[in-house]
């Protein structure tokens, strides 16, 4: 698994100029929260749009199954819904943390109310497993072969990550006159193709 640009930058500023943005959208600072916010738009390959329907998914589900438990009003539906930590549009800061794999604790105070938490761990942490696997695969490991792109382009080969920086080296810094190049600016056809292509051979 890669770790984001910010990280690579703070790592190895030598290889990853720190004015680089997101590859994909080149926007933004590719930090993790970036990653479930991302605009850059394929078929199919939208992470804001995935981590939506997610995280709706997510929440449809915790409340299937804790509703199937006993009877519940209307009230506990309508509280469990409006719980902060499933606003996904700005993203909220719970939203964000939960999408990282932490429970918010107003999530597990209100379900709290009508549950023990042994009952609440035991319905919600085989659904919060199932949650991040679909967001590794949905949106993590279409990332990293992006990014995988991306670095080629950028003249980042595995040796030169493995050498380390030279007794000479000095940060990277872009020039005002060059952009950093983006796949925002690739044609999306020719990136379907090569993405299909790099699965099917492993990512390589």
């Amino acid at each position: 698994m890669l770790p984001t640009l910010t990280t690579l930058q703070q790592r190895k500023p030598y290889l990853y100029s720190p004015d680089w943005l997101c590859p994909q959208c080149n926007s933004a600072p590719e930090d993790l929260n970036h990653l479930w916010t991302c605009p850059y738009i394929l078929p199919d390959l939208n992470p804001c749009l995935t981590h939506h329907s997610e995280i709706i998914k997510f929440r449809d589900s915790c409340l299937s199954s804790f509703s199937s438990l006993k009877p519940l009003d209307i009230t506990f539906q309508t509280g469990f819904s409006a719980l902060d930590c499933w606003n996904y549009e700005t993203p909220s800061l719970s939203c964000l943390w939960l999408t990282r794999g932490l429970l918010p604790a107003h999530l597990t105070a209100f379900l709290n109310q009508h549950f023990p938490l042994s009952v609440i761990y035991k319905i919600i942490s085989p659904l919060l497993n199932d949650f991040q696997v679909e967001l590794y695969g949905e949106i993590w490991l279409c990332r990293n072969v992006l990014f995988h792109a991306w670095e080629e382009s950028q003249g980042i080969s595995a040796a030169s990550k493995l050498r380390g920086p030279s007794i000479n080296s000095s940060p990277i810094v872009s020039s005002p006159h060059t952009n950093n190049s983006s796949l925002a600016i690739v044609s999306q056809d020719s990136w379907i193709s090569w993405i299909s292509s790099s699965i099917i051979r492993g990512g390589s």
